[in-house]
């Protein structure tokens, strides 16, 4: 029904650019604008997990210009965690300080980590 009120009288609609957030209507002296739909981005990067077998925590970051980062080894290759907190820091020494009690699972996408835990064996 929508698609035949609009082909019967096409002139209504004006033609919306990439700028405008909306279709503007045009009804003799009264204009509306309809909402606009907002589309999030979503990565389409697949994310994958692993069990972290090494580490490298960046204490002070080379350059300076670069951001600190956690270094873990997931599935043979180094994963970054950007400005780790402080806890999360800890949490990951403790683990592979207690190998035998403790591990890291890593979610990761990329070479960028996404989600990370440490878990009990």
């Amino acid at each position: 029904m929508m698609c035949l009120i609009l082909a019967a009288v096409p002139s209504v609609l004006s033609a919306a650019s990439s700028q405008d957030q909306g279709v503007a209507l045009d009804s003799g002296s009264q204009q509306s604008t309809a909402p606009a739909v907002v589309e999030k981005s979503v990565s389409t990067a697949a994310v994958t997990n692993g069990v972290a077998t090494a580490y490298w925590l960046e204490l002070k970051a080379y350059p300076s210009t670069n951001t600190r980062a956690l270094w873990l080894n997931v599935d043979n290759d180094w994963r970054y965690l950007s400005n780790p907190a402080s806890n999360i820091e800890t949490s990951v020494q403790n683990a592979f300080a207690n190998p035998d009690n403790f591990q890291v699972k890593v979610w990761y996408s990329g070479q960028k980590i996404v989600g990370l835990v440490v878990m009990t064996k």
